[in-house]
């Protein structure tokens, strides 16, 4: 239930208001919030009552929030009128020690790029996939006005705070328990879909619920990374647009409230099997540098990568491939390069090697230079423009 804990005493709303109009200040000078109307509504738009406290660390320190002492509380607002994702919600699982995050409020500045670069316009219905803490559907409600918002989330727990907390400052557009990757079919057609979680490919019924000219936003992402792409709908059903330019990630959409990664079971590849040689790419590119990694994750579908530890102490990276094919590639370089190690019917590692030679020949591309083309039956990322003859499919 909401509390009174997010209530402000008026010196702390005076602190509050002004971290917030400097924190408009900074993104309107960086350019990031151009539109007066968004900033109007940004500085309109408390964000402390949806984020009662946060997680610091990713769960390794202790919460922090409005319930508690002097200190600690001043150190929440800050956070809250910061431009930071918080992590909102931990829940426990095996698989990691301080638990797993499952909600967070997105840093300001990420989802108002988002909003701008949907030109939401008067009118506008507009479908969240992840209602979270609330906080974006806060903003699309002080812009529209809640009857022409749509916001959904897997966890009814999340669902049921949102809700309150909206309705106790006004908000009140239509909220619902359901797998975002089904959509809402009650309020489709919409005019704009904006996804707060991150998609392996866009789902058929974002899609079929998107009217013609409507736009979709997700962060689309393989194995290795990806960023937000923004497509639009025509007539036919197709959906087409650019990645956006900067990198920037949200967590993977869930299947059910409290499922998590599963742990895979690492293939064996013996001595006998391995078919050994040298690169001149270092693994260690496909993690640092996120534009390697973002194209040559195209290139090689349906495969998982993870990092390998030798016998010898070695570390590296592992590719696994549907039909049994394993490559590795190991950190440590000598004079003559990276030591690989390949099996299967698939020489994984030189297919890492055409994609990053790809990269380079084509003068190392930003993301925006990328985009996607989705329809019911087929999606794929292209290279510079949708009929290109570099395009993969998802």
């Amino acid at each position: 239930m909401l509390t009174d804990a997010t209530e402000l005493s008026p010196q702390e709303e005076h602190v509050a208001r002004s971290r917030l109009c400097g924190l408009a200040e900074r993104l309107t000078a960086a350019g990031t919030l151009r539109s007066a109307q968004w900033r109007a509504v940004f500085q309109r738009t408390w964000r402390h009552p949806y984020v009662p406290r946060y997680y610091p660390d990713h769960g390794a320190a202790p919460p922090v929030g409005a319930a508690d002492g002097e200190q600690r509380r001043a150190e929440w607002l800050a956070a809250v009128y910061s431009d930071e994702s918080l992590i909102t919600k931990m829940v426990p699982t095996p698989l990691r020690k301080n638990g797993w995050f499952t909600s967070s409020s997105t840093m300001p500045s990420l989802m108002l790029t988002m909003l701008e670069a949907l030109d939401i316009t008067d009118g506008c219905r507009v479908l969240e996939i992840g209602t979270g803490s609330g906080y974006n559907a806060a903003l699309l409600c002080e812009r529209l006005g809640g009857e022409y918002v749509t916001s959904v989330d897997i966890d009814p727990e999340l669902i049921e705070l949102a809700s309150a907390r909206l309705a106790a400052h006004g908000y009140h557009p239509t909220l619902a328990t359901v797998d975002g990757a089904g959509g809402y079919p009650p309020g489709a057609p919409y005019d704009r879909i904006i996804a707060t979680c991150s998609v392996p490919a866009v789902p058929a019924a974002w899609l079929d619920q998107t009217a013609p000219g409507g736009m979709i936003m997700a962060d689309v992402r393989g194995p290795l990374g990806g960023t937000v792409v923004r497509l639009t709908m025509n007539d036919e059903g197709t959906a087409t647009g650019r990645f956006l330019p900067h990198y920037w990630s949200f967590m993977l959409m869930r299947p059910g409230a409290e499922e998590f990664p599963p742990v895979r079971p690492q293939p064996a590849m013996t001595a006998e099997d391995a078919v050994h040689s040298v690169s001149d790419v270092d693994p260690e590119l496909l993690h640092s540098n996120g534009h390697v990694g973002f194209v040559t994750q195209w290139h090689l579908p349906g495969v998982t990568f993870r990092y390998a530890h030798g016998d010898d102490g070695q570390t590296g990276i592992q590719l696994d491939a549907p039909d049994g094919s394993i490559a590795r590639a190991w950190h440590a370089k000598n004079d003559k390069g990276v030591h690989v190690q390949q099996t299967g019917p698939c020489r994984l590692w030189d297919r890492v090697e055409d994609a990053v030679t790809f990269w380079h020949q084509a003068g190392r591309p930003n993301y925006d230079r990328f985009g996607v083309t989705a329809t019911a039956s087929d999606q794929f990322v292209w290279y510079d423009h949708p009929e290109s003859q570099h395009r993969w499919r998802l």
